[in-house]
């Protein structure tokens, strides 16, 4: 098994049996759940400003992609320190009180740095790497960036090395203390639903990335 090493940030203590640092366990949270809220102090104004966005990952680090004329990016690539969570609510934990009732849910926390990946073919072979993940077969079938969007666009990697997860699962821990009250768990189910086309491609064939989302 591996493990990121705890951290004085990434160390929790209350509800510690809830953390995990298991590098497998964070990945596929990461994998799932496409978007992260990234924060960061000001480094004008000194206050706190987040934002949200979507991101990929590829072998131990995420990644995200953003408009150089931004200034929230522009932090971001100027080595603005951050922090990045994601998250997702898998069920509704009915207790047998209002104290007790709760969610269960699945959530990383990564500190660290971002960094500008520099070279083009390693941004597109990394904004490739993003589509596969959202829609295998689809980078494809689209029309390539061109020179003057890859310009204007930055690409952002933050090495997962302060990475830490908290996850709560499973049924209300109340059941001795008022066994007469009905308790348990009402799932949160969450994923894709129907593709429709808009209003140009009514009379066009599915593409084969479409076709393959019928097959699952």
């Amino acid at each position: 098994m591996c493990e990121y090493a705890p951290t004085a940030r990434t160390r929790i203590y209350r509800g510690a049996a809830k953390a995990c640092y298991d590098q497998r366990t964070i990945h596929a949270i990461l994998d799932d759940i496409p978007e992260c809220t990234i924060a960061i102090c000001d480094p004008k104004t000194g206050l706190p400003r987040q934002m949200v966005t979507t991101h990929w990952r590829v072998d131990d680090a995420i990644y995200i992609h953003g408009g150089i004329g931004s200034a929230f990016y522009k932090a971001l690539a100027s080595g603005a320190p951050v922090a990045v969570s994601v998250a997702a609510t898998d069920g509704l934990v009915l207790a047998r009180s209002a104290f007790d009732t709760s969610i269960n849910y699945r959530s990383v926390t990564i500190y660290g740095v971002f960094e500008p990946v520099e070279e083009v073919a390693a941004q597109l072979a990394l904004l490739e790497a993003f589509y596969e993940q959202l829609l295998p077969g689809r980078w494809q079938e689209i029309r390539q960036p061109s020179a003057k969007e890859m310009a204007a666009t930055y690409v952002l990697r933050l090495p997962l090395v302060e990475a830490v997860a908290k996850i709560s699962a499973g049924e209300p821990d109340d059941q001795e203390e008022a066994p007469q009250v009905w308790g348990g768990v009402r799932a949160r189910v969450q994923g894709w639903g129907e593709v429709s086309a808009d209003t140009s491609s009514r009379d066009m064939p599915l593409p084969p990335s479409i076709v393959r989302l019928g097959a699952k």
